[in-house]
């Protein structure tokens, strides 16, 4: 009575593959890396677009078209109505062909599930100028509250106490903005 002992653990590596390897694919001729810029690859920051090859008059934006493969039509329009259009690659000279997607590829350019999209400059600084004034009337609204005693019952911006001490400031802080 021989009884055979097996070990736990992976086998031998001695052993023959149950499986035939397939042969590998070789390529026919040598791919063209000429075009690729090794600093541009390793860069973080996939979707930079470098501010010399932007056509002038123009406002890009990478706009929402996927949530984990999810498409997102609501936003595709709220971006149509405001002016913004999808970019092809062929579009603007061939200027962004090959850059986010293979060279010569069809449809909008879109990576990571953002698609670029693109208008005109003049179209982005009237809206830049309405979300200004908005903003400048959400603050403006805030000050009359609290200069008019329009507040929450338990604060009395009228009560004496509170007149002397009461007090609106402004400031603006310079931010540094990089330079590409």
């Amino acid at each position: 009575m021989n009884e055979v002992v097996r070990k736990r653990g992976r086998p031998p590596l001695d052993r023959e593959p149950k499986h035939e390897d397939k042969p590998r694919v070789r390529m026919k001729a040598a791919p063209n890396w000429e075009h690729i810029d090794p600093n541009e690859v390793t860069s973080p920051d996939r979707l930079h677009i470098p501010r010399d090859i932007m056509p002038e008059g123009y406002d890009f934006l990478w706009a929402t078209d996927t949530i984990y493969g999810q498409p997102q039509p609501q936003q595709m329009s709220t971006r149509v109505k405001g002016g913004w259009t999808p970019v092809h690659q062929e579009d603007f000279e061939g200027r962004f062909d090959g850059m986010f997607m293979m060279r010569g590829a069809d449809g909008h350019i879109k990576m990571d599930g953002a698609i670029l999209m693109a208008r005109p400059i003049e179209i982005s600084n009237r809206a830049k100028r309405a979300d200004k004034r908005a903003a400048q009337e959400q603050v403006a609204v805030k000050e009359q509250a609290l200069r008019g005693g329009d507040l929450p019952v338990s604060l009395d911006s009228t009560h004496p106490s509170a007149v002397g001490s009461n007090k609106i400031n402004k400031s603006f802080e310079r931010i540094a903005i990089p330079e590409d």
